[in-house]
């Protein structure tokens, strides 16, 4: 009823979530990012990990993400990397949930962190392509705009990264 659709406008704490990432299982934990809806201005999102070695599974933790998100978590050394549509790439610890750092990107995202060689790798729909150290220590190794939007997430194979933007493709040694 219109009634429900009006009272979602209004209240940006109710209303549908959006699951757009997937899920990733690491031995006994699954991490999943959620909540948050672009197109009903929902803001609260969420990565949450839960602990599939109880019957039922159980939440271990939930860290909160400053707006919605397209991501799927990259879970790497203990950490998990996480962007959420407010330009922040977000390094929380695996196995407490606490926040270690957040970067500000150049604009929001799309894609998900792509973590390879010990680096996280992601890009923005402003054409931005970010390259972090995956550590706990917050390292900017690289910033370059790539005059298209970044969309898609980062992916390797035969030794290259892969990039997509609106308008071609980049393959990088």
């Amino acid at each position: 009823p219109k009634t429900e659709v009006h009272r979602f406008n209004l209240n940006k704490s109710e209303g549908p979530s959006n699951f757009s990432g997937a899920p990733v299982p690491v031995g006994d934990r699954l991490y999943v990012a959620g909540g948050g809806d672009l197109w009903w201005g929902k803001n609260e999102a969420w990565l949450k990990c839960l602990d599939l070695s109880a019957n039922p599974p159980a939440l271990r933790w939930e860290y909160t993400l400053v707006r919605h998100t397209f991501s799927t978590p990259a879970v790497h050394a203990g950490l998990v990397f996480i962007s959420d549509c407010s330009q922040n790439l977000h390094c929380v610890d695996a196995d407490t949930g606490q926040g270690v750092w957040t970067h500000e990107l150049k604009g929001e995202t799309w894609a998900s962190p792509f973590v390879a060689d010990g680096k996280v790798y992601i890009g923005t729909r402003r054409g931005w392509f970010h390259v972090l150290a995956a550590t706990r220590k917050k390292e900017v190794l690289f910033e370059s705009n790539l005059g298209s939007p970044v969309s898609a997430t980062t992916v390797a194979a035969n030794g290259r990264l892969y990039v997509t933007t609106m308008n071609r493709l980049l393959a990088i040694r």
